[in-house]
């Protein structure tokens, strides 16, 4: 019904029009936020589960009050041009990119290229897990039956060597409190503030991370169930960085 950059275009023609489409669970996702329904954990879950389909046919039922968001994520996979975010927006009377700023993916590729719905917002949070930190062959194979904490101060251990996208890898736990402008969007994986020397390359655990200044803007201009896109494309478009 208005036209969209190419790249959307494209992100949405690689899946089918079904309930799993991640720009309809987005869409459910706004619409559960919308009329306060939300799964047992208090997160947007973007189903269509019996709470939302008997919302749907209220006359009560209130509409998502936010103009059309994307969020488009380049790696630039083989290229010079550093790691972006941009946001597109449509309304009434414009469409166009309105905001970007430098970010990081992770290493060795692990932040898979794909799109998804932002499930969850929070202002502050804290994040676990383990880190992939690359290894030679030798030092792998020593790793062999070892164990490490699930993340930094856990009692469950794992194994303490793995692969990421064929990278011989040991993961080193983390336990970091105080993440801010946090836009869960992936499986735990999220757009959020994290302290780098630098950004534009990637850096971090799976995550997409941004710098101190930019990362409460993006938070302000993103809502619920915004898909957002992974890509190895290189950005064309009207630069909206920062």
């Amino acid at each position: 019904m208005w036209p969209v950059p190419q790249p959307l275009q494209q992100a949405v023609d690689q899946y089918t029009w079904n309930p799993e489409n991640p720009f309809i669970r987005g869409a459910i996702i706004q619409f559960e936020r919308e009329n306060g329904i939300l799964g047992p954990r208090g997160t947007s879950e973007g189903r269509l589960h019996p709470a939302v389909t008997r919302a749907l046919f209220l006359k009560t039922a209130r509409q998502n009050g936010y103009a059309y968001e994307w969020v488009y994520v380049t790696k630039g996979s083989g290229t010079k041009q550093p790691e972006q975010l941009h946001v597109w927006k449509h309304t009434i009377r414009k469409n166009g990119w309105v905001w970007g700023t430098l970010v990081n993916t992770g290493v060795l590729g692990s932040t898979p290229n794909g799109t998804w719905p932002i499930y969850q917002r929070l202002p502050v949070t804290t994040m676990r897990g383990a880190f992939p930190v690359p290894v030679s062959q030798g030092e792998y194979q020593a790793l062999a039956g070892k164990q490490v904490p699930q993340w930094g101060g856990a009692t469950a251990e794992m194994p303490a060597r793995g692969l990421v996208n064929g990278h011989p890898v040991v993961w080193q736990p983390y336990n970091d409190p105080g993440i801010r402008w946090v836009n869960y969007f992936d499986n735990g994986r999220g757009i959020h503030y994290y302290p780098r020397a630098g950004y534009g390359f990637p850096q971090s655990a799976g995550c997409v991370e941004e710098p101190a200044k930019t990362a409460p803007i993006t938070y302000k201009v993103l809502h619920y169930g915004v898909p957002v896109t992974i890509s190895a494309s290189v950005f064309e478009g009207p630069s909206a960085l920062s």
